[in-house]
């Protein structure tokens, strides 16, 4: 299993300091602490999710299946639900343990718990049947809409936002005057879920500093935040990376990328995948430190060979990719080189980008709502648009 490119940058750093500086340094280091609380500050204040009465939850449930049954059958169903809702033995007593389970230390949410579970223990393919996408509106500068050009400041962007999560600066969500919990932004990056049999699980990298690029199935990893947690690397830096990457990968005949399309696996079956997932990990060192370092990238950027005339044919492209199987002179035939072997669905967050400039979002579900991707996304969108207006610093520096 290949990890095809590593890129780092490192510059000196001009280590003496004033008295001044030093006390400026150490000033901002106390108003880091107190930004820090700002993303998690109000997670102790924030109000429970209500637990419906028992009889509204029927209610609801039967009007959930009026449409679907026959008369008879929803006849049969409101009966079943009357003796659930009247013997102590059924909905009442499940309804108090309910609420005991809600009153336990530590939960937040009675929901949040069983949503998880819900989503880990499904065994079918994960994309289209539960990886939800957004298709990100076009950059209006001329200048910025290439392949390469829209990926590096998508990848700046995004680096900017997951830092801002990573430090507890980013600004709390709130529903008019109420917050909202912002723990899922920590789930955004870094994340992946892992087959397993009979259910999956989530590893989580807090600490990740690096992302994983993708172009035409082969896998590659640049690192792009340094030791103290900050971007080391300009956006010149990034998009002549991207750049070597995208090179690199058009190196390879095309009846190769198949071979190197490990990423298809996490379209199959997850009892599947599974299996297969522990037999490649198990076959060399090499393979396992490879599916570790795309486990715990911040984030994988998807570069694909496709063009989309209209925002329908990216939303499909984000959604599930392309599949095309290669018949012209010189390619093997039945060789798929559609973007769907371009994909790693186990990842919690994966930019998409088109070699116009077209650009989606696919997310795994499991541990992710989607207003945290929804803001996200819309932070990152206008973020882009801003940093073109902005005076950009040619050199940003890794830690020594």
């Amino acid at each position: 299993m290949p990890s095809e490119g590593a890129v780092s940058t490192a510059d000196n750093i001009d280590d003496e300091k004033s008295s001044m500086d030093a006390r400026l340094a150490q000033a901002l280091s106390i108003l880091s602490e107190q930004e820090a609380a700002q993303m998690l500050g109000n997670q102790d204040n924030l109000p429970r999710l209500p637990i419906p009465s028992l009889s509204d939850s029927v209610s609801d449930f039967l009007r959930a299946c009026e449409p679907q049954l026959s008369p008879e059958e929803y006849a049969e169903t409101e009966r079943s639900c009357k003796t659930f809702l009247e013997n102590p033995e059924e909905g009442q007593k499940l309804h108090q343990a309910l609420l005991d389970y809600d009153r336990q230390e530590g939960k937040n949410s009675y929901l949040e718990e069983f949503w998880e579970t819900a989503y880990l223990a499904q065994r079918t393919p994960i994309p289209i049947n539960t990886n939800p996408f957004f298709v990100l509106e076009d950059d209006p500068t001329p200048a910025r809409t290439s392949q390469i050009a829209r990926a590096t400041n998508l990848v700046w962007s995004s680096l900017k936002f997951y830092c801002s999560v990573r430090d507890g600066t980013l600004e709390p969500d709130m529903q008019r005057t109420t917050p909202l919990c912002m723990t899922q932004y920590t789930r955004l990056f870094g994340t992946a879920r892992i087959p397993g049999k009979g259910v999956d699980t989530v590893s989580y990298n807090p600490d990740s500093r690096h992302i994983v690029v993708m172009s035409r199935g082969h896998v590659y990893w640049m690192d792009v935040l340094g030791e103290d947690g900050k971007v080391c690397l300009s956006q010149t830096q990034i998009e002549e990376a991207l750049r070597s990457i995208r090179t690199d990968s058009l190196r390879y005949y095309i009846g190769e990328n198949l071979n190197q399309a490990v990423g298809l696996l996490t379209t199959e079956n997850r009892e599947e995948w599974a299996v297969r997932r522990e037999k490649l990990r198990l076959a060399s060192g090499e393979n396992a430190s490879s599916l570790q370092r795309i486990d715990s990238a911040i984030f994988v950027l998807c570069l694909d060979d496709t063009s989309p005339s209209s925002q329908a044919e990216t939303a499909s492209n984000s959604l599930h990719g392309t599949s095309e199987l290669a018949a012209a002179e010189g390619y093997a035939a039945g060789v798929q080189v559609g973007t769907c072997i371009n994909r790693w669905y186990d990842k919690s967050l994966s930019i998409i980008v088109c070699q116009n400039g077209a650009a989606g979002i696919n997310f795994e579900h499991s541990v992710i709502d989607g207003h945290s991707v929804l803001r996200f996304a819309s932070d990152v969108f206008t973020d882009t648009i801003l940093t073109f207006a902005e005076n950009i610093r040619d050199r940003l520096t890794c830690a020594a």
